[in-house]
């Protein structure tokens, strides 16, 4: 570019000089006055000399064009080029940026499952322990029931086997024959009572002998007579106590007989 603007210049020098000379020809000629026909040649080299200088002056400013244009179009390319860097950076700047969001999503799904996984691991082992907890608890209530069935299973046969002892004895008809001797022994005779009275008695009595409840099943007398009979069994309590506590009934029942 430098050396092409060096000979533009001198161009400019040359025809600058040329035309220099040609006017002082000129002045040369006309002073020393020389024939027409010299003049009309000296015109038409001056304007030969002139148009090659002209043409080359042309031809260098459209070079000097050519150069700028090239000059500029090499600047919007690199300016092209190092937009389009810009932007192929900023979008892998983007896609970066991207890149790391999607990979810290990830972790934090990954943290979040795993820590629900741990809670459901944590639930499902104390449910486990809660229905172990509580299948322990079940096998000794039912054990301690168990236990409890066996133990008063034994009392009771241990009962029943000293009742039948007692009553193989007659220790039971001897307590039935002891209140009925009471309840006959209190009872005031109703004009009434017709000879041959008999009545079945259920008495309800709690422990201690109390009479709590009587009640006349099949009974040959009158009304009169089974109040009388009602009123004899509770001036008898309380009922006299059994020889042995396993003949203790809540419920009796005796036939009030009584002797003429």
């Amino acid at each position: 570019m430098f050396s092409f603007m060096h000979e533009y210049s001198s161009g400019l020098v040359v025809s600058a000089v040329a035309h220099a000379l040609l006017l002082l020809a000129l002045s040369v000629t006309l002073l020393s006055a020389p024939p027409p026909a010299a003049l009309q040649q000296l015109a038409i080299e001056a304007t030969l000399v002139d148009e090659g200088a002209i043409q080359r002056a042309q031809e260098q400013r459209e070079q000097v064009a050519r150069v700028e244009q090239q000059r500029r179009e090499e600047q919007r390319r690199r300016e092209t080029e190092a937009e389009q860097r810009r932007k192929d950076q900023a979008e892998q700047a983007r896609l970066q940026r991207l890149r790391l969001d999607e990979e810290a999503q990830q972790q934090t799904t990954a943290e979040r499952q795993r820590r629900e996984q741990e809670e459901r691991d944590r639930l499902a082992r104390v449910e486990q322990e809660r229905q172990a907890e509580e299948e322990r608890l079940r096998q000794a209530e039912e054990a301690r029931l168990r236990a409890g069935r066996e133990a008063e299973l034994r009392v009771a046969m241990q009962a029943e086997e000293r009742l039948m002892a007692a009553e193989q004895a007659g220790l039971l008809a001897q307590y039935i024959a002891v209140i009925r001797q009471k309840v006959e022994r209190n009872w005031v005779r109703p004009s009434s009572a017709d000879a041959g009275l008999e009545c079945v008695v259920h008495v309800t009595q709690i422990p201690g002998g109390e009479v709590v409840g009587v009640r006349l099943g099949q009974c040959n007398g009158d009304d009169v007579v089974v109040r009388s009979i009602e009123a004899a069994v509770y001036r008898s309590s309380p009922l006299p106590l059994p020889p042995e506590p396993e003949l203790f009934e809540r419920n009796l029942r005796f036939t009030f007989k009584p002797e003429q």
